[in-house]
């Protein structure tokens, strides 16, 4: 029973400290004081602590490598645009310096680690969702590519589909 107990604490203890594991030095040092200035001082902690992770899509075991940098691309751009609203509103130098800093390494991170590729996927992906689907024109053009859109989807479909019927086959002869 105190052995089982123990593996708990182990699994436990490796989760807490799996997040913070690959901050450089000089970023964790700016990140401990930032979550002491905003997040430890906050009254509403609930509110932060509420288990519903802002950015909780980023644990989806379901998703392909391909589609979980994408996302960190868009996660990582979203980080940009909020350490830069922090950083102008903060009053205190040191604050402002610590999110300048964790900005700059987030960003660094982006370009070594994810491709231009992604960017413009998701600037492509930006437009398709701010199109205006009450213009006339945006309708006309989305009728006359309706046939070549739909054949692309089956087809990428079909494929995803045989892809998890194998997978699946191949699972149960590993099983077997």
């Amino acid at each position: 029973m105190m052995t089982f107990f123990w593996r708990i604490c182990f699994v436990l203890f490796g989760m807490m400290s799996y997040s913070e594991a690959f901050l450089p030095e000089n970023i964790k040092t700016s990140y401990d004081h930032l979550i002491k200035h905003y997040v430890r001082k906050n009254p509403n902690k609930n509110e932060v602590y509420n288990g519903h992770p802002l950015f909780g899509k980023l644990n989806d075991k379901n998703l392909e490598v391909a589609e979980q940098k994408l996302l960190m691309t868009i996660v990582l751009d979203a980080y940009n645009r909020i350490l830069g609203q922090m950083e102008t509103e903060a009053q205190d130098e040191k604050v402002k310096h610590d999110l300048h800093e964790v900005k700059e390494q987030m960003n660094k991170l982006k370009e070594h680690y994810f491709s231009g590729k992604h960017a413009d996927i998701r600037k492509y992906v930006t437009e398709l969702l701010e199109l205006k689907e009450n213009e006339t024109k945006i309708q006309n053009k989305a009728i006359h590519e309706l046939g070549n859109v739909y054949n692309k989807a089956s087809i990428l479909g079909s494929s995803e589909t045989h892809r998890r019927r194998r997978h699946t086959k191949g699972s149960k002869k590993q099983r077997s």
